[in-house]
């Protein structure tokens, strides 16, 4: 198994997707879905305004690599058409194997299957790349389309409280 940095040598591509590291040229596309408070509901951060998304956006310039437990692999979603910052995918790594998975997307994308290819690629970049044997995402239950996301991707839930549910996807061999 890898105990490198997680890292991607180039960008990710998919149908309608590219995935690649965040830049500081992207912070009017992040404001649109950091400013949400229909999209930060469902995420970790809270609503943020321009400047803090500013702040936020720094942070995820660096973030390009995890070589750590506890460090994020975080990357910008862009539409391919347009090359518009529709929004993120992440991997947290929790060991050399295993990491939790994290995404969210602008709400004037939602409804197009636009989080389960972003989250689809970077799972089937990074599950090889780094060797994972376990991958967990942690929803709020009230989140529905986040819990179809997860159990189109293959994620079971393995856990449930009413503040948080716990899906996992153990890949194959």
């Amino acid at each position: 198994m890898p105990d490198a940095a997680w890292s991607f040598p180039a960008p990710l591509v998919s149908e309608r997707l590219v995935l690649r590291g965040h830049r500081a040229g992207d912070l009017d596309d992040l404001v649109v879905f950091h400013g949400d408070e229909q999209v930060t509901r469902h995420t970790p951060w809270p609503t943020r305004t321009r400047a803090q998304t500013e702040v936020a956006l720094a942070r995820r310039v660096q973030q390009q690599r995890a070589a750590a437990a506890g460090e994020a692999l975080v990357l910008a979603v862009e539409e391919r058409a347009g090359g518009t910052v529709i929004g993120e995918a992440l991997l947290v790594r929790e060991a050399d194997d295993a990491a939790v998975l994290g995404y969210a997307i602008r709400r004037d994308r939602w409804g197009r299957g636009l989080a389960t290819e972003a989250a689809g690629t970077l799972l089937a970049a990074g599950i090889p790349a780094f060797g994972l044997r376990r991958v967990t995402a942690v929803v709020v239950p009230a989140n529905l389309a986040s819990i179809a996301v997860l159990t189109k991707l293959g994620f079971t839930r393995v856990a449930e409280t009413a503040e948080r549910a716990t899906f996992a996807l153990t890949p194959g061999p």
